[in-house]
């Protein structure tokens, strides 16, 4: 049975406030009223549309993926030009954004890895789903830039994409422990300037 537009609303805001209740202070430091509180929902709601907290932060890894997926084709795929370049400036652009983070609470996969994997394989099987189509989404994206000249072919684009994810996600732990950007900048800068660029570029 579909959702009517409420009941599909009311889950929206669900997952929206416990995405960033989540983010910041993490799973284990989210109670379930101080989501309910957020979102202005009775608690019987919640239990309409999660079995429990372990199913919410699930649901709320996949709501991410998509939300974080659709911002990024819409920048990327629809481009015509240096698939490379594209890439540096969607980059670019998510680091001022967590440059105006306070908390610079970063990427709620990458949070949530840290806390989560370890505790339960539904926990580990759905983050690790959400890193593999991020590898997937970037090996495209590398391709592509291989085929246009602008990045090394002497790695195949998965690697590549393995390479930029972790060290993206090792930045993303120095930028929460420094309060600062500065991680994702100068792997940003190595990767994209010196380690995936084409020895004639």
């Amino acid at each position: 049975m579909s959702e009517n537009p409420k009941q599909a609303q009311t889950r929206e805001l669900l997952l929206q406030n416990g995405l960033e209740l989540f983010n910041r202070q993490g799973y284990h430091g989210t109670g379930l009223k101080e989501i309910l509180a957020a979102a202005g929902v009775p608690k019987g709601s919640f239990y309409h549309y999660f079995d429990s907290k372990e199913h919410f932060a699930v649901e709320i890894i996949h709501h991410y993926r998509a939300l974080e997926f659709k911002r990024w084709e819409s920048k990327i795929k629809g481009s015509e030009g240096d698939r490379l370049a594209e890439m540096r400036r969607c980059i670019s652009t998510l680091i001022d954004e967590y440059d105006a983070q306070e908390q610079k609470v970063g990427c709620l996969i990458a949070n949530l890895s840290g806390e989560l994997a370890a505790c339960s394989p539904y926990f580990r099987s759905a983050i690790q789903a959400s890193s593999e189509e991020v590898l997937d989404l970037m090996e495209a994206d590398f391709a592509t830039a291989q085929q246009q000249g602008s990045v090394r072919r002497d790695l195949p684009p998965r690697a590549l994409a393995c390479l930029f994810w972790d060290a993206w996600q090792g930045a993303m732990l120095r930028m929460k422990v420094n309060r600062s950007t500065t991680p994702l900048r100068q792997v940003a800068e190595l990767l994209f300037d010196n380690l995936l660029k084409a020895p004639h570029n």
